[in-house]
């Protein structure tokens, strides 16, 4: 029996996935490269000095530590979607699935409620509903039109939020995912899909939110109790 034919195309398919990969790859690091220039910009606002570490091809998280100031600790991922699997990628679209950047933050003092803001149709409404389902309901003008807002105490949230943070977060609302603040580790948490153009605003909403968070806790200092993490 000839199987010419099959063994050029298993010669054929390794090649096109060898390729496939190596083009993903490239692309990712593509991706790397042109958020890294757009973000190292506005880091520059906090600090000269940051820690890198590589995710490979998929993505990459950014830290540094402030001695003062309401931020204590920063974090900045950037996870990117599996470009190397070709077969993954459509699928991973239709699922509603995108590049992320994920900020999170500690600050002092620590927060004294829970504030969970998340895009009606986000990935992840489900789940953040789910643990959230403790919290109330919040109602807060037009960006209550884009995001739903859950918390365990709506008037310090609603204080939080007339303190600049409104703003903020419409300028976001077209790649916000999540917006979080607890009183365990990570203070504040800030999920996007990823988009250079709103690497700003995304630190604006960092800082204004640490800013505010400083200015309801008042002189009385940072709040004791046990530390946890999420």
């Amino acid at each position: 029996m000839n199987s010419g034919w099959e063994t050029w195309l298993i010669v054929g398919l390794t090649v096109a996935l060898i390729a496939a990969y190596a083009l993903g790859s490239i692309w990712n690091r593509h991706i790397q490269r042109s958020f890294w220039r757009a973000l190292s910009g506005q880091l520059r606002r906090f600090t000269r000095k940051v820690s890198y570490k590589s995710f490979g091809s998929s993505g990459f998280r950014v830290g540094f530590r402030l001695a003062s100031g309401p931020l204590t600790k920063v974090e900045i991922d950037l996870v990117l979607l599996s470009r190397e699997m070709p077969l993954y990628l459509p699928v991973a679209y239709l699922s509603g699935r995108r590049d992320m950047v994920v900020v999170k933050a500690n600050v002092r003092p620590k927060p004294g409620f829970s504030l969970e803001v998340f895009g009606r149709h986000a990935r992840l409404s489900k789940q953040i509903v789910v643990r959230a389902k403790d919290m109330r309901p919040l109602e807060f003008g037009a960006l209550t039109r884009f995001m739903e807002i859950r918390t365990s105490d709506p008037a310090k949230a609603s204080g939080l939020l007339s303190k600049g943070l409104f703003d903020r977060l419409m300028a976001l609302r077209g790649c916000l995912e999540r917006f979080s603040i607890a009183p365990r580790e990570p203070h504040i948490l800030i999920a996007c899909r990823r988009d250079e153009s709103a690497i700003k605003p995304l630190l604006d909403l960092l800082e204004a939110t640490a800013s505010a968070i400083a200015s309801l806790s008042g002189p009385g200092g940072p709040s004791r109790g046990r530390r946890g993490r999420r």
